[in-house]
């Protein structure tokens, strides 16, 4: 397929502009471990702490005679606990699948400066997208170990404009299955819009490994958001699909935990509930 012919009929985010139409170059099948975007945390923490350590090294003597040698020594002692109770944290929600509210807050904080994590990664040959992967399977995970906390509602899955036909058909079965909202979204605007509209209890978010973690960082600590990566093999914003295993799998972990309301009945806050309408 030539470059022209491949760009047939996409509408490419301004995240993709640059995109040369290489498929063979194309990360189309994306997978990798959540210690991954720890492993990039761990190096920037570690880089962070040994500057401040060799500079207060580099100092001591200075600092000694201002009678501040302790007090730094105690500082950077405090700083380098202070990164084993982030990493130790995390891997506690991640090990037990029990909520951890400071692990929350961290991961809140990790997830709004990804853009940082994203450049040390990229100095590692890492793409944004393959650590943005990462992270939402961490996301995920603490979103499986918060649910208990969230109220009874609607599940509203939300999916994206590039998704192939015969696989936007499928999930729309499978949420009419499972009495689920489906909305297909021309854009993240839109999309925001209508989860302002519904006030789901929880959201599936179908999207490219980027779109996810813009989501995730501006809704999915208000609401439960499962972030389901699409596969694209044939390039971006065009003739996408997702694994249908694990859209049940999501939609399973939202049911098990609290009641989904009908069709029809008001959701916490008085607004009612509808079927939605996918729109192309």
């Amino acid at each position: 397929m030539s470059y022209e012919e491949n760009l047939v009929g996409r509408k490419l985010g301004h995240e993709w502009y640059g995109w040369d139409g290489n498929i063979d170059a194309h990360e189309a099948f994306i997978r990798e471990p959540k210690r991954l975007f720890l492993g990039i945390v761990f190096v920037c923490c570690a880089v962070i702490f040994a500057f401040l350590a060799f500079g207060v090294w580099g100092f001591y003597p200075r600092l000694r005679q201002l009678g501040l040698g302790m007090a730094a020594v105690g500082i950077l002692s405090v700083i380098g606990a202070l990164v084993l109770g982030i990493f130790g944290s995390i891997g506690w929600v991640l090990a037990t699948g029990k909520p951890f509210k400071p692990a929350d807050f961290i991961m809140h904080w990790l997830t709004e400066n990804f853009a940082i994590f994203a450049w040390v990664a990229s100095l590692y040959d890492i793409s944004q997208d393959r650590l943005g992967y990462s992270l939402i399977e961490i996301h995920n995970a603490f979103t499986r170990a918060s649910l208990a906390r969230f109220s009874n509602g609607r599940i509203l899955c939300l999916g994206p404009r590039c998704l192939d036909r015969d696989n936007t058909e499928q999930i729309r079965a499978m949420t009419t299955e499972y009495d689920c909202d489906f909305y297909m979204a021309p854009g993240g605007a839109l999309a925001r819009q209508k989860i302002a509209e519904l006030k789901p209890a929880g959201i599936i978010g179908i999207a490219c490994e980027r779109d996810l973690v813009t989501g995730i960082r501006d809704i999915g600590y208000r609401i439960p958001v499962i972030g389901i990566t699409n596969k694209r093999p044939i390039g971006p914003c065009k003739g996408a699909f997702i694994d249908m295993n694990e859209l049940r799998d999501a939609i399973e972990v939202f049911q098990s935990r609290f009641h989904v309301q009908p069709q029809g009945c008001p959701a916490p806050g008085g607004a009612s509930t509808h079927p939605v309408d996918a729109a192309s």
